[in-house]
């Protein structure tokens, strides 16, 4: 399976042979051009030269037209999507947090009906439930025994 060429070195490579007024280019001379060592950009070029590998006093200057032109083709695929925004992340500030005592206050004030009953058609909006995980991960960190720091033992020291 042949591996797609850089488009980025197949950019600087075609700069370079433009730029370069030469007859004839090998390829370690536009290696040095482009700054990249030679079989780099052999194994880039591979597809508009099978032989670039086997001799490398081939004229690159003859690869021009097929790179400008498979550049290109490749500018034309490639559509630009528009960028999605990134969904809001959820916040709750600690006054919101504040608000509620415990996990059971959230729910008896969020979910409970006149009369104190729960009702089963109360729903939550994905706010109230980042509020409610928040309070349950806090319940869980004020449960959890607190490590208590190690002794450092002395080493006697023999005189």
């Amino acid at each position: 399976m042949e591996k797609k060429p850089d488009l980025y070195r197949l950019k600087r490579t075609l700069s370079a042979l433009e730029k370069k007024n030469k007859k004839y280019v090998t390829l370690d001379m536009l290696s040095k051009w482009v700054g990249v060592y030679p079989d780099v950009l052999a194994d880039d070029l591979i597809m508009f030269e099978p032989f670039i590998r086997m001799d490398s006093t081939l004229n690159m200057n003859d690869l021009a037209p097929a790179i400008k032109e498979y550049l290109e083709n490749q500018e034309t695929v490639k559509e630009k999507k528009p960028a999605e925004p990134k969904p809001k992340r959820e916040v709750a500030k600690k006054g919101e947090l504040a608000e509620y005592a415990s996990i059971g206050d959230f729910i008896y004030k969020r979910m409970a009906g006149p009369g104190g009953l729960i009702s089963p058609s109360a729903s939550l909006s994905d706010h109230d439930l980042y509020i409610l995980s928040r309070l349950v991960k806090d319940e869980q960190d004020k449960r959890k025994p607190k490590r208590k720091p190690k002794k450092v033992i002395k080493k006697k020291t023999k005189k």
